[in-house]
């Protein structure tokens, strides 16, 4: 598979599961969401990489990159975001976790010597200033769904997000040497995941702290159970696997570009949902997104 389809398709799925995984992170708080979800991530990752036999590829050397790329990435990048998730709502959020493009790209080039061509650097303005602008007016004076609420402080809200988008950039970076070899991306995704979930339960006094006084507890229900399932399977099992399938034959910064179009994805998608249009300059800079990707790849 090309690593622009499976670029874009993490970018959808993260799209999908970023929506689904709303209403589940705003009950149960970011942490705390994202603890109850890599746990059935991590079984699912590990019993993958059990069936395809990608365990045999893992060598002694890929395990220190791997863990360091799930802590910072999954303990506290994910964690982080889900939290921003959870007081700013998804689109909010998604504004704030598009930061992750042009961070990931500037440290590639500083780090690996990653080269962009004049249209490449164009073409990443007008993705980073296409996803922008569709998340900033992607709302109307008058829309009453709650994903436009804002719970908490503001600024506290944003700090995590900024948070969770340099972590992706971090794990990112971090762990694309390794896919360079012969790494199965299940066994890879396998190894995040449980150093992941291991760094979120060494964390959770410290999360907790910052964020149990913004929400009441909740009980886990089997309808959220469901949307954690869900949300993991498409944001986890599947959109982070694409995206180690596509750092293993692209340069990270086109990757973090690529992936970085969720927001723009969401937009129809969120249509459907709350039944109000966004508005025109949410359009105009989907529209914007779509030709930086275009310039991107050419």
């Amino acid at each position: 598979m090309p690593f622009q389809v499976a670029a874009l398709l993490a970018a959808s799925s993260w799209a999908v599961g970023g929506l689904i995984a709303a209403e589940p992170s705003r009950l149960l708080g970011g942490p705390r969401f994202v603890r109850i979800r890599m746990v059935y991530v991590s079984v699912a990752l590990v019993l993958i990489a059990v069936l395809t036999g990608g365990w045999s590829t893992v060598e002694a050397s890929d395990w220190l990159p791997l863990a360091i790329s799930g802590f910072v990435g999954l303990a506290l990048g994910d964690a982080a975001l889900f939290e921003a998730f959870s007081r700013l709502g998804p689109r909010r959020t998604g504004m704030l976790f598009a930061a992750n493009a042009p961070i990931t790209a500037v440290l590639s080039a500083i780090v690996y010597d990653e080269e962009f061509g004049l249209l490449g650097v164009l073409g990443t303005i007008l993705v980073v200033s296409g996803v922008s602008m569709a998340i900033a007016y992607g709302t109307r004076p008058g829309q009453s769904h709650t994903w436009e609420e804002v719970r908490g402080s503001l600024s506290v809200g944003a700090g995590f997000g900024l948070l969770g988008a340099l972590g992706q950039s971090i794990a990112v970076l971090v762990a694309d040497p390794v896919f360079d070899g012969i790494l199965d991306p299940w066994a890879g995704a396998a190894v995040r995941a449980l150093v992941g979930t291991l760094g979120l339960f060494a964390l959770m006094p410290w999360f907790e702290r910052r964020t149990a006084r913004s929400r009441p507890a909740v009980a886990l229900t089997a309808r959220l159970w469901l949307l954690v399932i869900a949300s993991g399977t498409l944001g986890m099992v599947v959109g982070k696997t694409l995206m180690l399938i596509a750092l293993a034959e692209g340069p990270p910064g086109v990757v973090s570009i690529l992936v970085s179009l969720a927001p723009v994805l969401q937009l129809p998608l969120i249509w459907a949902i709350t039944r109000e249009r966004p508005p025109i300059g949410a359009w105009f800079g989907a529209g914007l997104g779509v030709i930086g990707t275009a310039m991107v790849l050419a």
